[in-house]
C-alpha cells in the first residue's frame, strides 16, 4: 500500500536520524514489529491500479491530459493535490485514501483499510465511478487489466517524476523486463495485519505457496501489441525477470524458519541500494548491497535509519511486508472482483483455521515447485500442472476454504467473493474469458469486459 512506514513512538524522529551502521538488525525489526495489532483490530484494504487509453484511439494518455483529469477528480471529491518538487501535478490524498500516477500514467488507488469488505468495495466502486466520469471530461477511459493490450515500452506514455526517471535508468541493469513493469501493468495488491512475528511468519509461508494458484484464477493480461499475447498474464510473466534480487518469491518464505523480522531486514540490506534522496534529489548509487553504503556512507554524507526505511520502498517481492502484509500477486480487476480478491486473502490468512488447511494441502510444495509454477501459471494460467494437482482443482480447493471460513466467521464478508468462487467453479480467469470473446469477436469487444 502507498503508506509510510511509522513507528509508535515519541522518539520517531531521533530514531530515523540515527546513523544505520550504529543501529542493530533487531532495532531495525521494530519498525516492524510495532505493525503488530490484536485480531480483534485487524483490518483490510487495497490497491488497484486502472490504465488509462485515449478514447479516441486506445492510445497512451500523457501526463497534461492525465493531470487534468486528477484536477477533476480532486475538485470533485475535495482531495489535496500532491506535487512533484518541479510542481506537476502527480496525485493526490484526502479521508484516508492516496492517489498517484505511476510511471506509465498508471492512476494507482490506494484505499483506506477497513473492517467490512462491504464497506470497502463501495469506497472502491465510488472511486471508480469518479475516475470514469473525471477520464470522459477529457477523452480518457480507464481498464482494470494486468497489462496494456496495445502500447509497448517505446510507446507507453512516462510520468515525469524524479525517482521514475531514476527507476529507468536503474532497471534495465538488473533485468530485462523492469521497463515493461513500470510502464505497462497493473495490479490489485491486498494489505492484511498480523498480531507478532509468528503470526506474520506464518501467513506470509501460506500465502508464498498459495499465490501462483491465485495469480491463475486472477489473470487478467493476455493481450500484447494488440494480439493474443503467448502468456495468460503478461504482468505475472514480467515480474519473472524484472529485477530478481529484489522481486519475486524468496526461499526463506518458505522454509521451516520463515520469513521474520530480522531476515526481511537481513534480506534488504542486502539488496542493492537504487537510490539515495539527497538535497531534494535522487541519485543513483553504485551497484553495492545497502549494507555497504550503511558502514561507508554515500557521497560523503552519513546512511540513516530514514534512508533505510526509503530503501525498503525499493523491494518489490511477491509478499511484502510493512506494518501490514501486502499481498501482490494479481493482475488488476475491475471493483467486484478486486473487492473478491481482498476477500479471497481474508479468509485464508485471517480465519486460522482456514489457514491450517490450506497448509495441510500446499505444504508439499517446495521452493523450486512454486518458482516452476510460477512460469507455468504465467504461460498457461489455470491449466498449469504442480506437483499436487492442477492449478484449477487447487485454486478451487483454496477458494472454497477461504468461502467457507469467511461464511462462518463473516456472513456479511462473505458475499464479496462470490466473483471468485464463481469463477473458481467455472475454472475460467478474466484472462481466458477475455481470450475467448477475442477469438469469437475482437479485442476492442473483450476489454469492455474490462472497462470501468
Amino acid at each position: 500500500m502507498s503508506r509510510p512506514m511509522t513507528l509508535e513512538t515519541g522518539s520517531q524522529n531521533e530514531f530515523l536520524a540515527r546513523p544505520l551502521r550504529e543501529t542493530s538488525v533487531e532495532a531495525l525489526a521494530e519498525l516492524f514489529t510495532s505493525g503488530a495489532k490484536p485480531r480483534d483490530r485487524w483490518m483490510i484494504g487495497l490497491e488497484i491500479e486502472l490504465l488509462p487509453f485515449l478514447q479516441a484511439n486506445d492510445g497512451p494518455v500523457e501526463h497534461p491530459t492525465l493531470a487534468r483529469v486528477l484536477d477533476h477528480l480532486i475538485s470533485d471529491r475535495s482531495l489535496s493535490p500532491e506535487h512533484e518538487s518541479s510542481g506537476l501535478l502527480v496525485g493526490a490524498k484526502g479521508n484516508g485514501i492516496v492517489i498517484s500516477l505511476e510511471p506509465g500514467g498508471q492512476i494507482e488507488y490506494a484505499s483506506r483499510p477497513y473492517r467490512k469488505l462491504k464497506d470497502l468495495r463501495l469506497e472502491l466502486e465510488t472511486f471508480s465511478d469518479a475516475m470514469k466520469a473525471s477520464g470522459a471530461r477529457e477523452g480518457v477511459g480507464f481498464w482494470a487489466m494486468g497489462h496494456q493490450p496495445y502500447v509497448d515500452r517505446n510507446t507507453a506514455a512516462k510520468m515525469p517524476k524524479a525517482r521514475y526517471d531514476l527507476m529507468r535508468r536503474y532497471m534495465p541493469t538488473r533485468g530485462t523486463r523492469g521497463l515493461d513493469m513500470m510502464h505497462l501493468t497493473g495490479s490489485v495488491q491486498c494489505a492484511v495485519d498480523y498480531s507478532d512475528e509468528e503470526s506474520m511468519t506464518n501467513k506470509v509461508r501460506t500465502a508464498a505457496r498459495a499465490t501462483p494458484f491465485f495469480s491463475a484464477l486472477t489473470a487478467s493480461a493476455p493481450f500484447v501489441g494488440g494480439r493474443i499475447g503467448e502468456h495468460v498474464s503478461e504482468r505475472y510473466e514480467i515480474w519473472r525477470d524484472t529485477d530478481n534480487t529484489r522481486s519475486g518469491l524468496w526461499p526463506e518464505m518458505l522454509d521451516e524458519r520463515g520469513l521474520t523480522f530480522v531476515r526481511y531486514v537481513e534480506r534488504a540490506l542486502s539488496t542493492p541500494a537504487m537510490f539515495f534522496l539527497r538535497d531534494d534529489a535522487y541519485r543513483m548509487p553504485e551497484a553495492r548491497p545497502f549494507a555497504h553504503f550503511a558502514q561507508h556512507g554515500f557521497e560523503g554524507t552519513v546512511v540513516t535509519v530514514s534512508d533505510f526505511i526509503d530503501h525498503l520502498t525499493s523491494l518489490f517481492p511477491e509478499i511484502r511486508i510493512k506494518s501490514y502484509i501486502e499481498l501482490r500477486g494479481a493482475d488488476c480487476a475491475p471493483p467486484r472482483e478486486a473487492t473478491a480478491i481482498a476477500a479471497f486473502w481474508r479468509g485464508l490468512l485471517d480465519i486460522e483455521a482456514s489457514r491450517l488447511e490450506a497448509d495441510e494441502r500446499i505444504s508439499a510444495l517446495s521452493f523450486a515447485d512454486v518458482v516452476t509454477l510460477q512460469a507455468e501459471v504465467a504461460r498457461v494460467g489455470l491449466e498449469a500442472v504442480s506437483p499436487i494437482g492442477s492449478a484449477r482443482r487447487v485454486v478451487k480447493e483454496l477458494v472454497d476454504l477461504a468461502y467457507r471460513g469467511l461464511s462462518q466467521a463473516a456472513p456479511d464478508c462473505a458475499e464479496c467473493m462470490l466473483p471468485l468462487v464463481e469463477r473458481a467453479e467455472r475454472g475460467q480467469s478474466l484472462a481466458d474469458e477475455m481470450i475467448e470473446r477475442a477469438r469469437s469477436s475482437s479485442i476492442a469487444e473483450a476489454l469492455r469486459l474490462v472497462e470501468i
